[in-house]
């Protein structure tokens, strides 16, 4: 059995409300969507969400892929009209570079280094020439910084951005990288959080990028 699989078999239900239906998910997902809102302009492009989990951004794909048939029913539901597979990413029910571009979030921050790379890998397969892959992990750096510890897989894994560019070498271009929430935002009264948003985007861009809570990474398909 697939822990991560069972863990969000059983979040299923009440994913969307626990997880981004407080200010710091909403912090969250806002930050995200404004990011993929400067990178996904072309409507006619055939995206696929990874690990789409509760659908929260298949709003922005045409397709969406997940191995937790909970979540899937719930996508579903929510998107009848859009394609959504019951799969895992090693192994995505896809041809040959049918794909214009893969989104996925908090998904490879659960992963080891060797399960990321093998995923990559099927990523490249599936992806058109000059597609790209445009996904979340947390900063390294950050976490370094601050002495994090983290406990099993939930959230362990970590990279910097020059880590990133060396696992990504023989696959993919790393063209364009954002910081998302430099500031502690769940310190911070919940009335101001969506405040600080523009604030904490500018901050996280400019010269801090790498000591925000996480980084996303827009790769290009070699």
């Amino acid at each position: 059995m697939n822990p991560i699989v069972n863990y969000y078999d059983d979040l299923a239900t009440n994913y969307d409300e626990n997880r981004f239906g407080n200010s710091y998910g909403q912090f969250i997902d806002r930050q995200e969507r404004q990011i993929l809102n400067r990178l996904l302009k072309d409507n006619e492009e055939r995206i696929l969400d990874m690990a789409c989990g509760s659908g929260r951004l298949l709003n922005y794909a045409t397709c969406g892929v997940d191995a937790s048939n909970e979540m899937v029913q719930v996508t579903k539901k929510k998107f009848p009209a859009k394609e959504i597979l019951l799969s895992d990413a090693e192994n995505l029910p896809f041809p040959e570079q049918s794909v214009d571009t893969i989104i996925s979030f908090h998904f490879f921050m659960h992963l080891d280094t060797e399960k990321i790379q093998t995923i990559l890998k099927e990523c490249h397969r599936v992806l058109k020439s000059g597609g790209r892959i445009i996904f979340d992990i947390p900063s390294k750096k950050r976490r370094q910084m601050l002495k994090y510890k983290t406990s099993g897989w939930h959230g362990a894994t970590s990279f910097t951005l020059a880590e990133l560019e060396r696992m990504n070498a023989g696959l993919y271009v790393q063209r364009r990288s954002y910081g998302i929430m430099v500031f502690p935002i769940h310190r911070f009264p919940a009335g101001i959080r969506k405040l600080l948003g523009k604030l904490d985007s500018f901050i996280a861009n400019w010269f801090l990028k790498e000591y925000s809570s996480y980084l996303v990474v827009e790769c290009v398909k070699k």
